[in-house]
């Protein structure tokens, strides 16, 4: 048997992008690192795809002895099926040289059922083309499949006592759309095992298609000709706009000609760029710091998404807050003092983190939040499971104010800010002398991730070292919020 050419993921790379694969057969080493967040993913998925199998229980693993020995795979396989095996995990098939390997391959009544696991509670297209492929490449290779399924996280499952992987799951056949899909199926696969071959890179610009359906991670590479202060350097323009300005000739954002079809706040940063002045609403600005009434709260939540649900009446994804950060200030002219939760890692953090933040802001009369659609979302989440709860959480939701509104509606606009209301970008153009930069965890992805990895950490000194990064990140947020509307007082 010949060494496979492409495999299911190289395939769906050279769907996105024939430069991508001819880059990642021949110059790997060109590859992005992937993220902390690219990491958890791929980890999140195994561990999904090793719970999905407790579905069928009694398998045997085809997995070769020696890693990524695939034509090994293969003939473990077909041994297993020749000896009468029913359930097989990571049953591996080629066909074509094209190797793809399902995560569970059944034999019910004589006939085979065919089973792909993803840790995601929704079925998009690309989940299809990868079904299509695994149909294509099994049933040519001579296993005649009667149905496959993609097995997802159900959305509408709620934990109560132990896990029950039958409600966890939801099991869909994709039969119909897999089928629909086999000549195109074989006309790409005989394109790409071509192209994968082939000793010429293929010219294929940069494009919308560096993200669809996934960031690319060759854009290190094929990005790096891009200029600075470029025209995708401006968040809120669609990829489309941004793309539509790059192809015409305007690469930098100098060069968008004054008179032009975008936006009213892509305007006001091409005018405050050029100048490199500072664009404020005053009136609007005194109007929001006058509203500020004290005690005021700076405050910032930390959550967490578990993809299985770990604690009783929570759904997959659920989010559910661990952490918080508050800085109090008693008077406009008062210093601030800072408090803070960070839940113990393998309990429900839930009711305690409540209970504590409801002793700290009993004597609120201004929250200050950055973007207040999560904390709201968190607190009516909260309310919801925990009733009791629900006038000391009422209190809560009724003093919330949003700073990000003063930067969302250009209220106050700096250039630094290239068209973004992020707090990221916020915080760098306002306060320069402050910056996630040197944080070990230093984005609220990152301590998600953080948090979860912490509720099966063993190391004593490494779960406390992760619960100072947590700590002083998110103090960083509530600290920002701080110096922000110092700045923004100075500025009426």
């Amino acid at each position: 048997m010949e060494k496979h050419i492409l495999s299911k993921s190289t395939f769906l790379r050279g769907l996105q992008c024939h430069k991508s694969l001819y880059l990642y057969k021949n110059f790997i080493q060109l590859r992005d690192t992937p993220s902390a967040e690219q990491q958890a993913i791929f980890s999140r998925g195994n561990r999904v795809g090793v719970l999905a199998q407790k579905l069928f229980p009694g398998g045997i693993d085809a997995t070769p002895t020696k890693k990524n020995n695939y034509i090994a795979a293969v003939e473990k396989t077909q041994f297993l099926i020749n000896s009468g095996a029913e359930i097989i995990y990571e049953a591996a098939f080629q066909y074509n040289q094209v190797l793809a390997i399902l995560d569970v391959l059944v034999k019910k009544e004589g006939k085979w059922y065919a089973y792909e696991v993803k840790s995601s509670i929704k079925i998009s297209h690309i989940y299809v083309m990868d079904a299509s492929l695994q149909y294509w490449v099994i049933t040519n290779s001579g296993l005649a499949i009667e149905d496959i399924s993609l097995i997802t996280l159900s959305s509408k499952y709620i934990k109560k006592g132990d896990l029950n992987l039958h409600e966890l799951f939801a099991i869909t056949s994709v039969l119909k759309d897999v089928a629909k899909n086999q000549d195109a199926i074989t006309d790409q696969a005989n394109i790409l095992i071509e192209l994968a071959s082939t000793a010429e890179m293929p010219d294929v610009p940069i494009g919308e298609h560096c993200f669809t359906p996934y960031n690319c991670d060759f854009m290190g590479n094929c990005w790096k000709n891009v200029p600075h202060n470029s025209v995708f350097e401006i968040t809120g323009l669609s990829k489309a706009e941004q793309f539509a300005l790059y192809s015409s000739g305007v690469r930098t954002i100098d060069e968008i000609p004054a008179k032009n079809n975008l936006d009213k706040n892509v305007n006001i940063h091409l005018a405050t760029s050029k100048k490199f002045d500072v664009h404020i609403q005053k009136e609007a600005l005194k109007k929001f710091v006058d509203e500020l009434t004290y005690p005021l709260c700076f405050m910032d939540f930390e959550s967490f998404m578990p993809a299985v649900p770990l604690y009783e009446g929570t759904k997959p994804y659920q989010h559910i807050p661990f952490q918080y950060s508050i800085h109090v200030q008693e008077s406009a002219s008062s210093t601030t003092k800072h408090l803070e939760f960070l839940a113990e890692q393998g309990f429900d953090p839930r009711i305690d983190f409540i209970d504590n933040l409801l002793e700290h802001l009993k004597e609120a009369s201004t929250i200050l939040v950055y973007d207040a659609l999560m904390e709201r979302n968190i607190l009516n989440g909260l309310k919801k499971d925990f009733p009791e709860k629900s006038e000391g959480i009422d209190f809560v939701l009724s003093k919330l104010k949003d700073l990000m509104q003063v930067f969302q509606e250009r209220i106050y606009y700096h250039p630094l800010m290239k068209n973004s209301h992020s707090i990221k970008s916020v915080l760098p153009a306002l306060v320069p002398e402050l910056g996630y930069e040197t944080l070990k965890i230093s984005s609220g992805s990152i301590a998600m991730i953080a948090f979860e990895k912490l509720q099966t950490e063993t190391d004593m000194f490494r779960a406390m070292e992760t619960r100072e990064h947590l700590l002083e990140y998110c103090k960083l947020d509530t600290l920002a919020m701080v110096k922000l509307l110092e700045v923004l007082k100075r500025s009426i």
